[in-house]
């Protein structure tokens, strides 16, 4: 049976109540006890009602790609002029070429077609994390940052 993770995140998880700051750093520290390099830089503050497995989970294959393409990973979170809860994470790796930021968030495509799949993995981790964003009521962009690298904001309500 076909079992897609957005649609059991979307189904199977209970939105709960979450602080958020305390969240985010206790994602950021895990991966600190880990000695990579994970930083948090700003904070929204406040609570949020979130499916929190599946928002784990986004920002791990987030924070995953920032370690592997730009050796370190920045994560910050605001509120938006709407209210809106903002999380983004940073590198300052290559970065994706302008024309490349939405097809990189359909299944199995990759940026370059001469990795293995040991360097360059199956082309899952941003469609995953763009399609449990969408299950859980958000959104996922990407951008490349001024200065270098790569910046995915995944915005919830």
């Amino acid at each position: 049976p076909a079992r897609g993770p957005a649609r059991c995140a979307k189904t199977a998880e209970t939105p709960v109540k979450l602080d958020m700051d305390a969240f985010l750093q206790s994602l950021v520290f895990d991966y600190e006890d880990m000695g990579r390099p994970v930083t948090l830089a700003g904070a929204a503050g406040g609570t949020a009602m979130v499916r929190r497995q599946a928002l784990q989970r986004v920002l791990i294959n987030l924070i995953d790609n920032a370690i592997k393409y730009g050796g370190a990973a920045e994560v910050s979170s605001w509120r938006d002029a709407d209210g809106a809860l903002c999380i983004a994470v940073g590198d300052r790796g290559p970065g994706i070429p302008e024309d490349e930021l939405e097809q990189v968030l359909q299944p199995f495509y990759r940026l370059e077609a001469s990795r293995n799949r040991d360097t360059g993995g199956a082309g899952l981790g941003l469609a995953i994390a763009a399609q449990l964003a969408l299950a859980i009521g958000g959104e996922l962009k990407l951008a490349n940052r001024e200065g270098g690298g790569l910046l995915a904001k995944v915005t919830l309500p």
